[in-house]
């Protein structure tokens, strides 16, 4: 074994696995966790078809794969590594898995084929995946879905819900709205809320709000559920 091999092993030990535990993952329950997994059919160097773990459902399919660099090697170098590991895993089972590279420091998250790698706090939980593949196999365009009129009834309410959707669609992770006073931002934050959650975009929506009326003022009622 190489000294680099080594070192990288040292770092999935001492850093990846605690990182691992944390966000969730039980490392002695080889159901769910595995670790140095042969990826059949790929052994030229320098990879040898090996992830570092494999991440698993209840139905024994890989969720995610994680590679992992030695602290003072970038995680994104593993970028062409990862991506063979996944495509290859994802024509075994019936959905491309999750990817992961990390060195312990910054963890970057991989849906290959759908997003850039994004810089992420850390690893996902187990539940976290889950929503995240749901959301991936169910989700519906959201411009093809109604927005409901009992929520928000004005035209640029409509204009608001339909402009976020729009930058939503075109891959975008990030929305401002600007209204002014009496205009109806809540209502048409949940108007928001309720296309996503009706669409198959979002299963929990985080509402925060400076005042305990505003929460009050968004709370379920006769007009929406969520």
């Amino acid at each position: 074994m190489s000294k680099d091999s080594i070192s990288e092993a040292k770092t999935r030990i001492k850093i990846i696995d605690p990182l691992l535990t944390a966000a969730g993952w039980n490392l002695n329950d080889l159901t769910k966790v595995r670790r140095e997994v042969p990826v059949d059919g790929y052994d030229a160097e320098p990879w040898k078809g090996v992830t570092d773990y494999c991440l698993y459902d209840s139905r024994n399919n890989v969720l995610a794969v994680v590679e992992a660099k030695k602290a003072s090697r970038s995680p994104r170098e593993a970028d062409a590594q990862l991506r063979y590991y996944v495509e290859y895993i994802g024509k075994k089972q019936d959905f491309t898995p999750f990817g992961f590279m990390s060195n312990g420091i910054n963890t970057y998250f991989w849906e290959v084929g759908l997003a850039h790698p994004r810089l992420v706090a850390g690893f996902y939980s187990p539940d976290d995946l889950s929503r995240l593949l749901f959301i991936r196999q169910n989700q519906q365009t959201l411009s093809e879905s109604l927005i409901s009129s009992s929520i928000v009834n004005r035209p640029y309410q409509h204009e608001a819900v339909r402009r976020v959707c729009e930058a939503f669609s075109e891959g975008k992770r990030r929305a401002l709205l600007v209204m002014a006073t009496g205009t109806g931002k809540t209502r048409t934050t949940m108007a928001l809320i309720e296309l996503f959650l009706k669409t198959n975009q979002a299963r929990n929506i985080l509402f925060l709000a400076d005042r305990d009326a505003l929460v009050e003022q968004a709370l379920p009622s006769k007009s929406v559920t969520v």
